[in-house]
Parts: C-alpha cells; structure tokens; sequence
C-alpha cells in the first residue's frame, strides 16, 4: 500500500471528480502522473480504489468513477459563502483563503459553477436546503423547476440566478415563452420539483444583475424614507406580492410599512398594485400623485401627436 499515492488519489477524486464529471482509468493515470506519481500496474488502482471506498464509502462507478459525496453539499457552501460576503469588515484577503478551504470540498467544477453565481454585493432547516438544491441544480443544469409559493398554484419556471440580499435569497427566473426576468424571494416558496423539460433561452449575466439592481438595491440607495400604506382589499396573494418586491417590508393589521427610497424607480413598482394599496402619508402621497399625472402627460395623445 502507496499512502503517497492513496492520499493523492483522493485529492484527485474530490478536485476533478463529481456525478457530472466520471473519470475514467486513463485520466486517472494521466492526472497522478501531473503530480509526479507513476502507476506501474494499473491493478494496483483497483485495489487503491477499492480501499478508499472500503475507508470512506465514497468512490462510485457509473462509466467512470467519481467522487458521491462531499462534506458540504454545493447549497450549504453557498449559503457559508454568501454569508461572508455579506459581512462588510471582513479583510479581501482572509474571505479568498475561506473560500479556497470551503471549495477545497467539492470539485473545481462545482467551485466554478458556485464561483459563476457569485454577485458582489439563512435558513437551515432541511426542507429549504432540498428546495435550494433543486434550485442550484436547475441552473447548473438548464433544467426547468416546478415551483409552488404561498396562497399560489404550482407554475413551471426557468430559474438563472440565486442571490442573498438583505439577508433573503431571491431567485431570478423566467417563463418558457417569456425572455423576461422575474423574481422571488425564495422563503416564499413552499415546494419545489425538477421537470424534466429543458430552459431553452439563453440570458446573459448583464441582464441579470441589471435586474438586480433595479428590483432590489434601486429602492435601498440614498435616502431612505418610511413609507406606511392601508391595503384595501387583503389578501395572501398581495402580502406575497408585495413581499417580494419589498423585502424590508412590515406587515401591520390592516396594511405595511418599509423604508425606500423616493424616487420614480419605486413609484414604478408601486403602479402594479393599482388601488389596492393607499399610501398614509400625506407629503410621499402628492409625490406618487405627480409622478402618475407626468406618466399620463407622456402618453396623452395631445402628447404623442405633437
């Protein structure tokens, strides 16, 4: 028995090996010979393979052999990862060394995958770790998601972003006929499954953190106000609605308060919920008064005509 060479397989099964990436003999061969070990009987990887399974139960085959488990599943690490991000004192230096340990982990291409996701910028429970898996899973893999929220029927979706902000998770999707991007706060779903159908549109990144920007940080930047509002006619679908596009926002007994910045950009947001929401303040409600009689100005037809 080699430990040299036993230690260093094990290296190579958890850096260049996953379900998606199988290796075979020969690439095995190749990739220890990279790191200055030669193999002179091939049999003696069998047996090497064969402890390492014995010791760890780890080792599979299925057209080639890969690594099953890690320590960390890739929706555990990410939450780790997100969560030092979001901490602002942190020095750049210490946060890439946590980082390299973390996807010292799982292989390089679920790093690259984790790594992809990442946009500069906290559950636990089990149920919604197997709801973000399936989410990771979707958008690693093209994959359609069936997902069902609160007080909503179960809708098939084409997830592309996952992202934490203000301590939330949303994620980024759009339908199969729309090349438009949505978004969900993602405690707001309840359960989710894998279709078998694949996402055939392609959205560049650019898009993505465009969308970002102005469905989530637009409302938070500069000053901010406190916005309390009556909602007139309630229901789950609305508080769920609402949820999602304010995710500071506090529900009281007969309506809301958030903090946002006042600005087109929120007026904007506030204009799909037509008058099924009353805004308490008196000063912050004029503004939203000027703001829909300069939209009907821009789209009278004395306007477009002139």
């Amino acid at each position: 028995m080699n430990k040299k060479r036993l230690l260093k397989l094990l290296e190579i099964f958890r850096r260049d090996s996953d379900m998606d990436h199988r290796l075979n003999l020969n690439q095995i061969v190749s990739l220890l010979e990279e790191d200055g070990i030669s193999v002179a009987n091939r049999k003696t990887l069998y047996d090497d393979i064969r402890e390492i399974s014995d010791d760890i139960g780890e080792i599979e085959y299925d057209s080639g052999y890969y690594l099953e488990e890690a320590p960390f599943s890739l929706s555990e690490i990410k939450i780790i990862v997100d969560s030092l991000n979001s901490l602002k004192n942190l020095d750049e230096k210490f946060l890439d060394d946590l980082k390299e340990k973390l996807y010292s982990f799982i292989s390089k291409y679920q790093a690259d995958f984790l790594e992809d996701l990442e946009y500069q910028s906290s559950h636990s429970d089990r149920k919604f770790l197997n709801r973000l898996e399936d989410s990771l899973y979707a958008i690693r893999n093209r994959r359609m998601l069936y997902v069902k929220r609160k007080n909503r029927n179960e809708e098939e979706i084409a997830p592309v972003f996952l992202h934490r902000q203000n301590d939330y998770y949303y994620l980024y999707y759009h339908y199969p006929e729309k090349d438009k991007i949505y978004h969900m706060r993602f405690d707001n779903i309840v359960s989710s499954r894998l279709s078998d159908s694949q996402d055939t549109l392609t959205i560049p990144k650019s898009r993505i953190i465009d969308h970002i920007k102005e469905s989530t940080n637009a409302f938070y930047s500069g000053k901010t106000q406190t916005v309390v509002a009556e909602i007139v006619e309630d229901s789950e679908v609305l508080r769920s609605r609402l949820q999602d596009d304010f995710p500071n926002i506090v529900f009281t007994r007969n309506g809301f308060s958030l903090k946002a910045s006042i600005s087109d950009v929120f007026f904007s947001r506030l204009t799909a919920y037509g008058d099924q929401i009353k805004i308490s303040d008196r000063n912050i409600a004029d503004k939203y008064i000027a703001y829909l009689n300069k939209i009907i100005t821009r789209n009278s037809p004395e306007r477009r005509n002139s």
